[in-house]
């Protein structure tokens, strides 16, 4: 009888790890899917920003190149340590060229205050606050089941976000 209740408990042990490692793989894909939707949004910015004649071609050329690299990177079905530094990197990399090209169009008044780019400038900013809910959201998954391995890194509370120009 007891063997029976271990081997009970045993299985129900395993299938809540089970269960929490789904949660960290679901919320994984959910916030790649939220990168991956950052990517389309900021293509579709370079190509509007194309126009200006203030914002520098080759910017715009690595914005591009770095949005499209990030979301190949996205698309890469494991999730291992590896993987998420990659995504971290791609993003890291996209928003250092999407932080100069977005201050340069500042110089740019008719064409920042245009409603095209203004719901575009919306979007991206409605997206990296679901990029910054999900990475949570994966991040206490990940927590949960002590997989500190697997967090996905992000810039602390008391840290100022850094840009490198």
């Amino acid at each position: 009888m007891k063997k029976y209740i271990i081997l009970i408990f045993l299985f129900l042990s395993l299938s809540a790890f089970a269960q929490n490692k789904t949660d960290i793989d679901k919320n994984w894909k959910s916030l790649k899917k939220s990168f991956i939707l950052k990517t389309e949004i900021v293509l579709k910015l370079t190509n509007k920003l194309r126009t200006a004649k203030v914002i520098e071609k080759t910017e715009l050329d690595k914005t591009v190149f770095n949005a499209k690299k990030l979301k190949v990177t996205c698309e890469n079905e494991v999730l291992n340590r590896e993987s998420v530094d990659k995504v971290k990197q791609g993003n890291d990399e996209l928003n250092t060229h999407l932080v100069r090209i977005l201050v340069t169009l500042e110089s740019d008044f008719k064409m920042k205050t245009s409603n095209e780019v203004l719901s575009i400038n919306d979007q991206l900013s409605t997206t990296e606050e679901q990029i910054f809910t999900r990475t949570k959201k994966y991040n206490d998954s990940c927590l949960s089941l002590n997989e500190t391995s697997l967090i996905f890194k992000t810039t602390s509370n008391t840290q100022s976000p850094e840009v490198k120009f």
